[in-house]
């Protein structure tokens, strides 16, 4: 019997080990199935936020037909309707995100992947998604001030020029270019002080509202004060 003992132990150690190991990757596959359900989740805001943006753009839209002459009206229109593209864009983003994530999670639990690799990737799947969510839900809220502004200017539209002007000067000047001198406080637009102004914060000066586009240079739907610098 004391021959056998050495035996036993290295069968029970052994026993244990796989059974450590089982169980390890037991909870890597409850893992990954947790982060495919939360990349759902976020998918779906994200969607339902994109939505909300596509609607309020139609809704700005409608408000400047009925002022075609009305500048402050188109351009928070196309403020609104440029922020709902931005929320689509995102809510496909999230939508691959948790498509991929659920795939990785289905491998594991059926053992045709890794069940550590599934979760780390099911991992990042979960991230990219939570972060589209959010820039979807951002997107849409500013499309929905937008629509909001555009409603205000429907109501005070700006007062009708007179029928005629003397001494007018008429300079020309390349396309998408920036002319004027303006002033801004930077600190003020900046409401949550990123350190940036995105379309929604300027909202409240119509004319840096009017000429974003222009404004920002590297296309991403804000402005740093370098950028404002060539501007003001």
């Amino acid at each position: 019997m004391t021959c056998r003992t050495p035996t036993l132990i290295l069968a029970l150690l052994a026993a244990l080990g796989c059974g450590g190991q089982a169980f390890a990757q037991t909870q890597e596959q409850q893992q990954a199935q947790l982060d495919a359900k939360a990349a759902s989740d976020d998918a779906q805001q994200a969607t339902a936020a994109a939505s909300e943006a596509q609607a309020a753009a139609s809704t700005a839209a409608d408000l400047s037909a009925t002022q075609p002459q009305n500048p402050a009206a188109a351009a928070n229109a196309a403020v609104a309707g440029q922020s709902a593209v931005q929320a689509s864009t995102a809510a496909g983003t999230a939508i691959g995100a948790a498509t991929n994530a659920n795939a990785v999670a289905d491998d594991a639990a059926t053992g045709h992947l890794q069940t550590k690799a599934a979760s780390d990737f099911a991992e990042q799947s979960a991230d990219v998604a939570q972060a589209a969510s959010q820039a979807a839900v951002d997107a849409a809220r500013d499309a929905q001030t937008a629509t909001e502004a555009a409603a205000q200017a429907t109501v005070n539209p700006p007062p009708a020029m007179p029928a005629a002007q003397a001494d007018v000067t008429v300079t020309s000047s390349p396309g998408n270019s920036i002319v004027g001198d303006y002033e801004i406080d930077f600190g003020t637009l900046d409401a949550n002080h990123n350190g940036s102004i995105s379309r929604g914060e300027a909202r409240s000066n119509a004319t840096l509202t009017a000429e974003f586009n222009a404004v920002d240079h590297d296309h991403n739907g804000r402005l740093s004060q370098d950028e404002l610098k060539g501007w003001m």
